[in-house]
């Protein structure tokens, strides 16, 4: 008999009935939610378009907004691998691969009251969607529950986003004579990570030279930074960003050196996602110049990236010059 089943004599009674009571609960259906069968909680946004949710605005008030699916979404994207196959026998050599972009496919409904609001309501899903000379922003209420020490589940949510475009052609039927309508939207999100939602894009901290802090990626993926430093180097004087950091059980300490800002008239930008370096310039909050500075940092660096958990992040000079650093960052997910 397999390891795998039970014997088929001398069973626990007790011991199978509470089986069976896990089981079927787990394969019996939820109880139909109070709104028509839908659960219009509004968790679902691209661009301004809310899905999920009935219109109250305009000539499509009434109107039900419907995701049906955001196929993409609750994956990892897809791996890619360089194929490197071995010179003699079977096999490859084992080499690290990358995710390529995330692909969606969003696909639901609008529900019109009246014939007459399919014009305005495909009108309104016609302008969110058109994301070929722009992108907009997919936004998901998803919701984590946490097991407490009675048994019970306390419910959050957490609103995650990723950028996206249009990704082939939109699919857009007409199902109903009242004005049905079901659509399939091809999106490509070209950054795979799941970034947490914040209303001002990015969480901040700021570092005076010789200082550190210690910044938590709450996902489960790495993200990448964006430096601001401000002040100016004196002449010889180099900065310094280290981050140090648990990678698999191990310590890691990265760096970014060598780091000169020989005056005051503009932001040093340091983007490790992109891996580049301007020098901003500001009149109030309106930037009036970039300027790409890659030499103000040292040929080879370690592109910074804000691992899952907790990360000592520290700023040093080998001078004495008033400089400080504003760190950029949000948490990410994977899938």
């Amino acid at each position: 008999m397999s390891e795998y089943y039970d014997p088929a004599t001398d069973l626990s009674q007790v011991a199978q009935d509470a089986e069976n009571k896990l089981v079927n609960k787990a394969l019996s259906a939820l109880p139909v939610p109070h709104i028509s069968g839908l659960k219009l909680q509004g968790d679902i946004s691209i661009g301004d378009l809310v899905l999920n949710t009935i219109d109250t605005t305009g000539d499509t008030a009434g109107v039900i907004w419907v995701c049906s699916e955001l196929d993409g979404w609750w994956n990892i994207p897809d791996p890619e691998f360089p194929e490197l196959n071995r010179g003699w026998g079977d096999g490859a050599y084992d080499a690290n691969g990358r995710y390529s972009a995330r692909l969606l496919t969003l696909s639901g409904s609008f529900l019109t009251q009246t014939p007459e609001q399919v014009e305005p309501a495909r009108k309104k899903l016609i302008e969110a969607i058109d994301l070929v000379y722009r992108g907009a922003n997919i936004k998901v209420n998803e919701v984590e529950r946490t097991r407490n020490l009675d048994g019970t589940y306390t419910a959050s949510s957490s609103p995650k986003v990723a950028f996206v475009r249009l990704s082939g052609r939109p699919e857009i039927i007409s199902s109903k004579a009242r004005g049905r309508h079901d659509f399939a939207i091809g999106l490509k999100a070209p950054d795979h990570v799941k970034y947490e939602y914040l209303e001002d894009t990015y969480r901040t901290a700021t570092l005076s030279r010789g200082n550190n802090t210690t910044i938590t990626n709450t996902g489960n993926t790495r993200t990448p930074f964006i430096f601001e430093i401000t002040g100016t180097t004196a002449s010889g004087e180099k900065l310094t960003i280290q981050n140090e950091y648990q990678k698999d059980g191990v310590a890691v300490t990265e760096r970014i050196t060598g780091i000169v800002k020989t005056g005051s008239g503009y932001t040093t930008e340091i983007d490790t996602y992109n891996r580049n370096v301007i020098r901003v310039t500001r009149t109030g909050d309106v930037v009036t110049s970039t300027v790409s500075a890659r030499g103000d940092i040292d040929s080879y660096v370690d592109w910074l990236q804000l691992y899952p958990g907790n990360n000592k992040i520290t700023f040093t000079s080998t001078g004495s010059s008033t400089v400080s650093c504003k760190i950029n960052y949000r948490s990410g997910w994977i899938g």
